[in-house]
């Protein structure tokens, strides 16, 4: 099988499976970067706010 006839033959394979990798590779780049994460406040529980309010009259 010449380089020609295997790259008319799998042209999609050789483009596509390189360019997912590399997607997923920059998205999870960009998910562990520090910019990107939530700060947590060690002091609070995010639904202590919500347990403490009390509950709303229906009128």
């Amino acid at each position: 099988m010449s380089f020609q006839n295997f790259w008319r033959e799998y042209k999609v394979l050789l483009v596509m499976v390189p360019l997912i990798g590399f997607i997923h590779l920059g998205w999870y780049k960009i998910k562990s970067s520090p910019v990107f994460q939530i700060p947590k406040d060690e002091s609070t529980e995010p639904d202590s706010l919500a347990l403490a309010s009390p509950p709303k009259s229906q009128t």
